[in-house]
């Protein structure tokens, strides 16, 4: 079956499955929605596509929808309620299995207690429909979950049922993870807008480690203003505000040593989405990075090899012969490094994030690509050359699709901002959004 075959068996959803999270609340403020007709809707797109796309590995249908019945006869009361919300199958529920990636290590594993990020979604009012998928050993190995734009391509990895659930609007929201690119670059290949937050915003406790000074929680969904919403009600900053501004922004344009490798397409994209943020008043400031920048690759590799290694030596231990050769091989290279080869790595990121200050200091973000083009076969999981940056540099940074590539598949560009100043990229980014437009709602 050829792609175009393939995409053409996707079903558009029903008007209120394409609700985002910000439309539907709004819609539940006037009357016009009911929270169990929401949580319907999502559920039944679930039942219709989950069997292709597999973005689900547990659905709580009969209570989420209880709950929502529960809360149209009880009445709203809190500003999330009934919310649809998807949970990557990495991070804590007391009432779901989670299984970490690993289901034939640790099948039907029933976690004690929520993860305090779902605690705190409970507590907001969010309704939980289930658990999404995550790639294998729940790094960047391709798993069982397929890209909803064209089941022979890749969702990427690890947040792949996140971003495949979102963009295939089965749930107008999902909370992932990311240690190098497992929220920008799901959310890029499916078509759905990824945020990934400054290290520690939301606290990493309850969830399935990879390496503790990168791995960050963040929302996938399907605009700005929802990344703003998700954020303001978890870290209670009355900053987030659903805005944005007048100006337009100063854009630092960085195309790093692996910009040749972005695709033909990707690369006039780009151009052409700079161009139109130019005409409409954007300051675009070509940057050069001093030449430690261009080690940032290597400098995280060294990180996260020799916290893997350490964070899954158990797994090594007891269930080698249950692990990808994929995953053994790059745990024995985490085991390689030592322990001044992993404190140097460590030093050489804070040099980087302290330079990063002084030269993008009067900017108000940067911008590129977020990935080198289209989702990839369903094989590979792509790269996040240009996306780990901002997570070794603790750098809040957002993805936005843009644009579709030559097979039609959906092509993003990534905003990047500054550590702890979250707030001000996501409103430059709801500013951007509304510039070159949102192809999230593409079907």
């Amino acid at each position: 079956m050829n792609t175009a075959d393939l995409r053409a068996r996707r079903p558009a959803p029903s008007s209120i499955a394409r609700l985002t999270m910000a439309e539907g609340l709004r819609a539940l403020d006037a009357g016009t929605l009911t929270c169990e007709a929401w949580a319907q809707a999502c559920l039944e797109r679930i039942a219709l596509r989950n069997p292709d796309v597999r973005a689900w590995v547990h659905v709580a249908g009969e209570q989420s929808l209880a709950r929502a019945r529960a809360l149209d006869k009880s009445g709203r009361t809190r500003f999330f309620d009934g919310v649809p919300l998807g949970i990557k199958d990495t991070i804590d529920t007391a009432d779901m299995p989670t299984e970490l990636g690993d289901p034939e290590i640790f099948p039907g594993r029933q976690p004690g207690a929520d993860a305090p990020v779902v605690a705190r979604a409970r507590a907001l009012g969010y309704n939980i429909l289930g658990k999404n998928t995550v790639s294998r050993h729940a790094i960047m190995l391709a798993g069982p979950c397929r890209n909803p734009h064209d089941l022979s391509r890749s969702p990427a990895a690890s947040s792949a049922g996140s971003g495949a659930a979102v963009a295939d609007f089965m749930t107008p929201i999902s909370v992932g993870t990311q240690t190098a690119g497992s929220i920008l670059r799901p959310a890029s290949f499916c078509g759905a807008v990824g945020f990934k937050p400054t290290l520690d915003l939301i606290p990493y406790v309850g969830i399935r480690t990879y390496s503790r000074p990168l791995d960050v929680i963040g929302p996938l969904c399907r605009s700005v203003e929802d990344a703003q919403l998700f954020m303001k009600g978890f870290v209670g900053d009355p900053r987030y505000t659903a805005q944005a501004p007048d100006a337009m922004p100063r854009l630092g344009v960085w195309k790093p040593r692996d910009w040749p490798q972005a695709d033909a397409r990707t690369q006039a994209i780009f151009e052409e989405n700079l161009a139109s943020l130019a005409l409409a008043g954007a300051r675009l400031v070509p940057l050069s990075m001093p030449g430690s920048y261009e080690e940032i690759g290597d400098i995280q590799d060294v990180i996260m090899a020799y916290d893997l290694a350490r964070e899954y030596d158990d797994l090594r231990r007891h269930h080698a012969d249950r692990c990808d050769p994929e995953l053994l091989a790059y745990l024995e290279l985490g085991r390689s490094y030592s322990d001044e080869d992993y404190a140097r790595a460590l030093d050489a990121a804070d040099r980087c994030r302290r330079q990063f200050y002084d030269i993008a200091r009067d900017l108000d973000a940067l911008v590129m690509p977020a990935t080198l083009g289209e989702a990839t076969e369903i094989s590979s999981t792509g790269s996040s050359v240009f996306i780990r940056a901002w997570s070794l540099l603790h750098n809040p940074s957002i993805s936005l699709p843009v644009a579709r590539g030559d097979h039609g598949l959906p092509i993003a560009i990534q905003l990047v901002g500054f550590r702890n100043e979250d707030p001000a990229l996501l409103a430059w980014a709801r500013k951007v959004e509304q510039v070159l437009g949102n192809r999230a709602h593409d079907t």
